[in-house]
């Protein structure tokens, strides 16, 4: 399949964390090439409220609630995309996120055995029920696409974010174990976006850490929601059909701090 043809059509995809942010836009795109797509968020009225204006705009889309860190939520949560479309083609495995206060700036010794279960829970626990739960659905299908939302740190640690950093490289092993497990029908890849400017990573954020991050993103901004749902779309699509336990990036050049938290470079001749 070439770009130019890209096409949802036919299929369903599952977008978890799919209310607001990154996932709204995936949930968006895949709409708009021909998808039916089953918000599934644990904001009720985001699920719902994006599924009205997929429909709205002639899709077809179901909201549903659901807590991907229980079993029996995922369940249901798979059960209701397969009640309303028959199948499930795609899975985006996108919530996540750090928990608490600790977020950007807990250092190891500063973090509780809460924050970090929690943590790992809703990043990495989440990602293996979700796909245990649709995995055989696909194979049955004998065929299906999975991306799991990594992060950059999940290869470049980040200071301050260990639990976090530590969970997305589960997700990014774990993807690259269910690539071979799942082959040849299903595809498994991940996306490791950097900076991405999203309702959630402004919270807590203080000027002057916005500036220290940004400068060291080479292309000095941060991304949004639609340029990660540009290589989301891309992965679950046929246009990847020979792209497979993969780990792309999205972080505008961005690779490395020092162990200190401060930018690993400063170009003083790099405008901006």
């Amino acid at each position: 399949m070439k770009l130019s043809e890209l096409t949802f059509r036919g299929k369903a995809a599952l977008v978890t964390g799919g209310g607001s942010g990154i996932g709204r836009a995936i949930g968006l795109q895949i709409a708009g090439l021909g998808g039916r797509v089953c918000v599934a968020d644990l904001d009720r009225d985001r699920a719902e409220s994006l599924a009205a204006e997929i429909c709205a705009m002639g899709g077809q889309s179901v909201g549903v609630q659901a807590d991907v860190t229980r079993a029996d939520a995922v369940e249901r949560m798979v059960g209701a995309a397969r009640e309303a479309f028959g199948r499930i083609d795609v899975l985006v495995n996108n919530a996540g996120g750090a928990s608490g206060p600790t977020f950007r700036i807990g250092q190891v010794r500063k973090l509780t055995e809460r924050d970090w279960d929690d943590t790992f829970t809703v990043n990495l626990k989440s990602v293996f029920l979700c796909v245990r739960a649709v995995a055989p659905l696909m194979l049955a299908q004998r065929g299906g696409s999975i991306v799991n939302m990594a992060s950059l740190t999940g290869q470049f640690p980040f200071p301050g974010l260990p639990a976090y950093s530590a969970a997305k490289a589960g997700v990014i092993s774990l993807t690259r174990s269910l690539a071979m497990e799942l082959a040849p029908h299903v595809r498994v890849n991940a996306l490791a976006p950097g900076l991405i400017e999203t309702p959630r990573t402004s919270l807590n954020r203080r000027p002057e850490q916005l500036e220290q991050l940004l400068s060291n993103v080479p292309l000095a901004r941060m991304g949004t929601p639609d340029e990660v749902a540009n290589l989301a779309v891309y992965l679950a699509s046929d246009a990847a059909a020979f792209v497979s336990g993969s780990v792309m990036d999205c972080a505008g050049g961005q690779m490395w701090m020092t162990q200190d938290g401060r930018p690993a470079f400063r170009d003083a001749d790099r405008p901006g």
